[in-house]
């Protein structure tokens, strides 16, 4: 039984390893901007200086300013190469391709990622084989962490409960990774008798801080530090420095290799430089394997491979100073590598030749190469393998990019495909201030620019992005909101309320102020500054508010806006309130999101993230947001005790609730049912008695009925058959008018539109505050939404027994 319970978890873990990549590959590419906005999109075929950019948000494509612009950011997509040989430069790209010739100074490349080119070999900073027929352990994926070779099944699920519990997980190219200090990882291995470790660890703030050890007793196992600024070896009350660490390093790359019958413990750089020898060693007594434990800030494990070394030529005598090739069988050969028609030899210092199987290289060393520091403006595209190209971009395609890199006389076109960010060049800073634009806000980020209202254009409502000398259109079809600058926004009503003294509340969440002049059972007349039609059906209305004093706040708080930092975020909400956030690792490694509400004395809320959100802190901002902010804003909307019973139907007029709930200056409420207004009185029934009452002593009624517009709206201005569809838009404009019409044209400082429910109206420019696109536009909740009649609770008389 227990056999076939080890057989099930095992099964799961795997599963879960194999789901989370295909869940993140469902992210969306987005384009990043200097200041931080971004857009989710497509890259379209783009020229020197500019990039062209195609966004469900936009019925344009955009094209963009490259010196305003930081990166492409593509969904994940792996993509496995088959070539040889991962091939490093002194301009520090790293690439993998085969070798298919060579000269005196030369080799020729191909790789299915950049077609052929050629290669100076002075260029070359390191060259090794991908694979390995004496590889032990490859840590280089946060899976392999997740295997012991001791017990196959009842060690599995301990260890990555124990990698779970430390907080590592993968990153977008599925390297181990933490931010926590002092999380630790660990892989149980027996070391073989002689082998070579090839490690390489990074950070990304600043210089990583780490202990590699080889076994997991940290005091007995030979292990490498990162001190104040320097790298050194410990074991014991042994003590011998590596190298100094400069302030601006961000990764260390060794290889180790050590003999348990000679002691020795040698440390080489990337090419081969020999950095220290250590004589009378032991790797470690008991626990056995590879321990890495951060130090720093955050750590990331890039590389991590353990190879077996052969004992046949453990005596041959190496000149670490000379270029040599490594072969799998642990031979060295002294000279340079040479490819012919897929053959490979080595020509010795002395000019002897000796055949090989370029499969079966390990490496090649050059010794005394060093890298070179890089113009910082220069494109970068990375890949999730760890393969960065370096360069001046000359051609951005869909689907590839050409780039002049360093390293080859030609440009060399390489695929997106895996392409995990794409880092533009640009040698201009942009200007920092953000105040002076508008705001542009949907699921993916945000996005400065300003919004036009153009004359000539059929959409009328334009936005024009940072860096674009153009406005585009925006596509409707798209949840996305607008917050305008109140900077250049008219401070002064855009309506007389001593006019319009009252607020119709209608069913779609739109609110129009108005002098209520009379209503009845059918309809309701009024006039608007705003609309046109002095006429509307009743079934539209779920409320009127009478007194300007007192009234119910409107809360824009549907879609609250997540502005994304690192692992500190802030959340802007619609009423204007600014919550912080904070993005944290637990200690099972989960991602969690910690909101704090911005109420005092309420504890901060958290939501614990898992799945295809767990290894992007901007996706899950997004899904805490929703988890937490639809049940506050159901809390925040909830009603007190006294509007709760006065929307409790009692049983004996269940069959017959009320209509409307009628809402007093002193704060009493009637139930009962609005049956006309004159424009000074209220004829209110209650309780089967007519009730005449001054409009002075009323605030507001409601409809709390649960009929909806299109149930009893017969011949009503928005039963007419005018098949807006997806062109309405949600308009809020300064002091609480909320319209949802369709655009028509701009005319003078007026827009001017079209409403389904009443007909033509338009609201001066520089009223607009807020304009809301998409689906959610169209179904904004009203203020007094939750004010429906519901029946009282059954009494519970209990069971016969």
């Amino acid at each position: 039984m227990r056999e076939c319970l080890n057989k099930i978890l095992i099964v799961a873990i795997t599963l879960v390893v194999l789901w989370l990549p295909a869940t993140i590959q469902a992210q969306e590419t987005l384009l990043r901007w200097k200041n931080g906005d971004s857009l989710s999109g497509k890259l379209l075929d783009s020229k020197s200086g500019k990039i062209r950019w195609k966004s469900p948000y936009f019925s344009d494509d955009l094209i963009v300013d490259i010196n305003v612009l930081d990166s492409v950011v593509f969904s994940k997509q792996f993509s496995s190469t088959t070539e040889t040989f991962r091939v490093g430069t002194v301009s520090g790209d790293v690439w993998t391709a085969d070798i298919v010739d060579s000269d005196e100074n030369t080799f020729l490349f191909s790789s299915k990622r950049y077609g052929t080119f050629r290669v100076n070999r002075t260029a070359i900073y390191s060259l090794e084989n991908r694979e390995h027929s004496n590889l032990v352990f490859d840590g280089s994926q946060l899976a392999s962490w997740l295997i012991s070779n001791k017990d196959q099944t009842k060690e599995r699920v301990q260890i990555s409960n124990n990698i779970q519990k430390t907080g590592w997980y993968a990153d977008r190219g599925g390297h181990p990774r933490t931010d926590q200090g002092k999380a630790n990882i660990y892989h149980a291995i027996e070391w073989p008798q002689r082998f070579e470790i090839d490690i390489e660890l990074s950070s990304t703030t600043r210089p990583p801080g780490f202990v590699f050890a080889l076994g997991k007793n940290l005091y007995e196992a030979l292990r490498l530090e990162t001190w104040v600024n320097e790298l050194v070896v410990v074991q014991g009350t042994l003590f011998e420095p590596i190298m100094k660490i400069e302030p601006d390093r961000r990764n260390f790359r060794l290889r180790l290799a050590y003999d348990q019958d000679t002691l020795v413990l040698k440390v080489f750089d990337v090419n081969g430089n020999m950095l220290l020898k250590l004589d009378g060693v032991n790797p470690t007594h008991n626990v056995s394997g590879p321990y890495i434990y951060n130090r720093g800030q955050d750590l990331t494990v890039r590389r991590l491979r353990v190879y077996r070394q052969p004992t046949e030529h453990k005596d041959q005598q190496v000149d670490f100073s000379k270029p040599r090739v490594h072969m799998m069988d642990g031979e060295v050969l002294h000279g340079k590598l040479f490819v012919e028609d897929g053959k490979g030899f080595v020509i010795g210092t002395v000019g002897e030749r000796v055949d090989i199987d370029p499969k079966q290289i390990d490496r090649v060393v050059q010794p005394g190469r060093t890298l070179i520091t890089t113009e910082p403006y220069m494109m970068a595209l990375t890949y999730l393998d760890g393969s960065i190209i370096n360069g001046h971009a000359l051609q951005l395609n869909p689907d590839s990019v050409v780039i002049q890199t360093s390293f080859a006389d030609k440009p060399i076109e390489c695929s997106l495909e895996g392409v995990s960010r794409l880092q533009l060049e640009s040698k201009s800073k942009t200007n920092k201030r953000i105040t002076d634009y508008d705001k542009m806000f949907f699921s993916t980020g945000s996005l400065r620019g300003h919004v036009t209202f153009d004359t000539n254009d059929e959409s009328s409502v334009l936005w024009k992005p940072i860096g674009m000398s153009q406005p585009v259109r925006l596509a409707n079809n798209q949840t996305a909101r607008i917050e305008r600058n109140n900077k250049y926004l008219s401070r002064l009503r855009p309506f007389s309320v001593k006019t319009f003294p009252h607020l119709l509340h209608l069913k779609d969440g739109e609110v129009i102020p108005c002098q209520v002049l009379s209503y009845d059972k059918t309809s309701i007349n009024f006039r608007s500054p705003f609309i046109g039609a002095t006429r509307m059906d009743s079934a539209y209305i779920k409320g009127i508010e009478f007194s300007r004093g007192k009234t119910q706040t409107r809360k824009e708080n549907r879609n609250p806006i997540t502005i994304t930092g690192g692992n500190k975020h802030r959340i802007i909400l619609e009423d204007g309130r600014i919550l912080e956030a904070m993005a944290r690792r637990s200690k099972d490694g989960t991602l969690q999101i910690v909101v704090d509400t911005g109420k005092p004395g309420v504890d901060p809320k958290t939501v614990v993230l898992v799945g295809d959100v767990a290894n992007n802190d901007a996706v899950a901002l997004k899904r805490a947001v929703e988890l937490l902010f639809d049940p506050l804003e159901t809390q925040a909307e909830k009603l007190d005790e006294k509007i709760q019973r006065a929307l409790t139907v009692p049983r004996f007029i269940r069959d017959n609730p009320p209509n409307h709930i009628l809402v007093a200056n002193n704060g009493d409420l009637m139930r009962g049912k609005l049956i006309s207004f004159n424009g000074k009185v209220i004829q209110f029934e209650s309780k089967l008695k007519k009730i005449p009452i001054p409009i002075e002593r009323v605030v507001r009624v409601i409809d709390v009925s649960v009929d909806t517009p299109e149930e009893s709206a017969e011949g009503a201005v928005g039963n007419q058959e005018s098949a807006i569809g997806e062109s309405e838009i949600r308009f809020a404009l300064l002091h609480n008018p909320i319209l949802i019409f369709e655009p028509l044209e701009v005319k003078g400082d007026k827009l001017f539109g079209r409403s389904p429910i009443y007909g033509e109206v338009s609201i001066p420019v520089n009223s607009i505050q807020y304009i809301h696109f998409g689906e959610k536009a169209k179904s904004f909740k009203s203020v007094f939404a939750e004010w429906v009649v519901r029946p009282a609770k059954e009494p519970d008389y209990g069971t016969d027994r």
